[in-house]
């Protein structure tokens, strides 16, 4: 794993982790305005660095590699980890390992509990088919990509990222999605936890997490996006994100955003009506990150 760095490091540590098949470059914005007053660290998870040929295994591996890169610089206390999506399920086995001391866990859009294993062997296929055609330069897939899972001016870093994602990588990380649920239980009384999420069709996994976390993380914080999809705003309008992720970081407010923390919606618990949806939000946005 490749793990880059910005900013003074002498100041409070702050780590991005990217969600699967996402591009650590989805980060620029952020590391520009956080840099002055944070040291930034940004790791490439496997799979996803166009410059190395890396499979993915395990979330523990992964959570070990950046737990020993960090602690072997700079000790274990860091101030914040933000997670996206896929990226927030490796931030919350960072979290739970309890190596690193964690001021503020920010998690958005993460799919937090286990599914079963149909709905596993659906999602492999797609994103196993999704990649194939990408990386064949489909003209529809493609398009359907830009603005909606990924900014124009990141699509030459996307299609690299993708050239080189194995079918071993893809396999492994939609497994090892499916099997992960957060623990219930992590006592670590002085860590804030966030969780964000939006309320169109492809965010049905994330308001079943957000429920979990309310349910069993009474003091965390979360806000529910109106009208948003996957990350929507956080890749595709950052200063949105960056506002949002200010009022957590308890450094400004910006732009007058309100922070309207609210109790998870209630959804389904029919197993096959989650499958339908969950189907349905795949063929219909071709590509979900």
């Amino acid at each position: 794993m490749e793990i880059l760095e910005f900013g003074n490091k002498e100041k409070d540590k702050i780590i991005l982790i990217h969600g699967f098949e996402t591009p650590y470059q989805i980060w620029e914005k952020y590391i520009e305005h956080y840099k002055k007053d944070y040291h930034i660290i940004v790791p490439i998870l496997q799979g996803h660095n166009p410059n190395m040929k890396e499979d993915f295994n395990s979330f523990e591996e992964s959570a070990k590699d950046i737990e020993d890169y960090v602690i072997s610089r700079y000790g274990n206390n860091v101030f914040a980890i933000y997670g996206m999506s896929m990226g927030g399920v490796l931030t919350s086995q960072i979290w739970q390992n309890k190596k690193l001391y964690i001021d503020k866990v920010i998690l958005e859009s993460s799919p937090l509990i286990s599914y079963n294993k149909l709905m596993t062997l659906m999602m492999t296929k797609q994103y196993l088919m999704l990649t194939h055609k990408t990386q064949a330069r489909d003209k529809r897939v493609i398009t359907q990509a830009v603005n909606s899972i990924i900014p124009k001016d990141k699509l030459d870093v996307f299609l690299a990222m993708m050239d080189n994602m194995s079918d071993t990588t893809i396999i492994n990380y939609i497994r090892q999605i499916g099997s992960y649920k957060l623990p219930s239980n992590i006592d670590t009384p002085n860590t804030e936890v966030y969780y964000y999420y939006g309320t169109k069709i492809n965010e049905l996994l994330a308001k079943k997490t957000a429920e979990y976390i309310r349910r069993n993380y009474p003091n965390s914080k979360i806000k529910c996006f109106q009208g948003k999809g996957h990350c929507e705003d956080s890749l595709l309008n950052p200063s949105v994100m960056i506002a949002e992720l200010d009022n957590a970081l308890g450094i400004r407010k910006t732009n007058n955003i309100q922070t309207n923390y609210s109790q998870p919606q209630r959804i389904k618990s029919d197993e096959s009506q989650e499958i339908n949806e969950i189907g349905t939000s795949i063929e219909q946005d071709e590509i979900e990150r």
